[in-house]
């Protein structure tokens, strides 16, 4: 097994065990926003403007170069797509900051209830039944988790706009994907976001201050974050999905509201702990979204016949 990377030679196991610890990598992205000082505008600039270059010497050192655009149309989608994964950050890092990382958590795990209704409008096809019965599911769980806390109303809508961000932004990348190679369209999405985002606080005259705004402590956690949490783990799920399947995949990654919760109770304790209805409402919610996992693999196994 390589201690850098996932290769051939290593059996499925090791990569299944490498999609966990990703999965896992991610779920500490919200421990360090909680972690981190600064607000989540300063956050996410420095991270993204950490992210790039991390990810281009990354690309560096595996012998790898950034693409060209080649397209203005191509161009356009990235630079959009950049600013959506911008804002789904902002909005993330400010749910955490505005209530807790498990509350943040359960709202995000609630994307594939956006996707299920975003895929048939981009891409132009049916909505599935199945994932409509699904859908309902997620909203009585998150209904049961909105009811187990009070006075939390706007984080729940930040966190909730967030999961939509992020669900847009998985669609709109499903779009592209075959056109320019993963590490090169992350690449050339983080910059879009990054000037984009530089680009506001310069106009609101608050770009100097967020420069600065990092403490010494904030400044390692914020190259943790950029480096292992974003570059590095980016990278490694890419090659990753060489080796096991899409459904594998999709499986492993709804696992990261959990590792992230339990990660935040290990974190900070009794700070993060919620009531049991909370509890029982996100377990609804990840039965709801493992059951549509496995209509999908099913379904695609009836086209496959």
């Amino acid at each position: 097994m390589s201690l850098i990377r996932p290769n051939d030679h290593d059996p499925i196991a090791v990569h299944h065990a490498w999609m966990h610890f990703i999965v896992l990598i991610w779920g500490f992205t919200g421990v360090l926003g909680r972690l981190i000082s600064v607000n989540a505008l300063d956050l996410v600039w420095h991270r993204i403007l950490l992210a790039v270059v991390f990810l281009w010497a990354y690309q560096r050192f595996l012998g790898a170069r950034i693409q060209h655009i080649k397209s203005i149309k191509l161009g356009r989608t990235l630079a959009l797509n950049g600013l959506v994964l911008m804002v789904h950050w902002v909005t993330f890092y400010a749910a955490i900051k505005l209530s807790n990382i498990s509350l943040t958590l359960a709202c995000l795990s609630t994307g594939p209830l956006f996707t299920a209704f975003l895929e048939p409008l981009f891409f132009r096809r049916r909505l599935a039944w199945s994932e409509v019965g699904v859908s309902f599911g997620v909203v009585v769980g998150l209904l049961m988790v909105v009811g187990s806390v009070d006075g939390q109303g706007l984080a729940i809508a930040v966190g909730l706009l967030s999961s939509a961000l992020s669900a847009l932004f998985s669609v709109l990348n499903g779009r592209i994907v075959r056109e320019m190679e993963a590490a090169s369209i992350s690449f050339w999405e983080l910059l879009s976001g990054f000037v984009g985002l530089t680009i506001y606080l310069a106009a609101t005259g608050t770009l100097a201050d967020s420069v600065a705004a990092p403490n010494l402590n904030d400044w390692a956690y914020l190259a943790l974050l950029a480096s292992f949490c974003t570059a590095f783990a980016f990278v490694q799920s890419v090659r990753i999905m060489r080796y096991l399947s899409p459904f594998t995949v999709v499986l492993t990654i709804s696992m990261e509201p959990i590792y992230g919760i339990l990660l935040a109770l290990l974190v900070f304790g009794a700070d993060e702990a919620m009531p049991a209805l909370f509890y029982v409402g996100f377990a609804v919610v990840l039965l709801m979204l493992l059951a549509n996992a496995w209509m999908q693999r099913r379904r695609r196994a009836k086209l496959s016949t």
